[in-house]
């Protein structure tokens, strides 16, 4: 390009590239990702990216730009992970709903557990101390010896 001036590109090279934006524009990639770029362009055709982004700038590579611009289409797997996404965001959206609600029930179920503990050991205590009043009782008791028994015959 000394002279300022683009050689005209082979018509192999621009049906190559024109068969290749057509499959990228109708999201049918055969050798690329499927992106509405340059590089994929040049992957897609199977042509070195030089050649469009140095050898044929204006002739080309602008043209496919201004034409993937214009499109304001996204390829079809670009159109399947953007759906992909905003069902993930969609899931996460719903997961995180779910997330607030446990997260809820976990504090409701601490605050019960925390009550029931205190409880607990409340009524121990209680037991704990009824049974030393008890046992306490108990050891000023003095038994009492068993009395001979009394057996009754048939004589008397």
């Amino acid at each position: 390009m000394s002279s300022g001036t683009e050689e005209e590109p082979p018509a192999d090279l621009l049906l190559k590239l024109r068969a290749a934006a057509d499959r990228l524009i109708a999201g049918t990639p055969l050798h690329s990702s499927g992106k509405l770029t340059i590089l994929d362009l040049a992957r897609e055709a199977q042509v070195k990216r030089w050649l469009l982004t140095h050898k044929y700038p204006i002739t080309v590579m602008a043209k496919f730009q201004a034409e993937f611009k214009a499109a304001e289409h996204k390829s079809e797997p670009i159109q399947a992970a953007d759906r992909k996404i905003a069902k993930l965001q969609e899931d996460l959206a719903e997961v995180r709903k779910e997330n607030g609600r446990l997260a809820d029930v976990v504090h409701t179920y601490a605050i019960m557990i925390e009550q029931l503990a205190t409880d607990l050991a409340a009524v121990t205590g209680q037991r704990d101390a009824a049974i030393a009043a008890r046992d306490a009782t108990l050891a000023n008791v003095t038994p009492l010896s068993r009395a001979p028994s009394l057996r009754f015959t048939d004589d008397q």
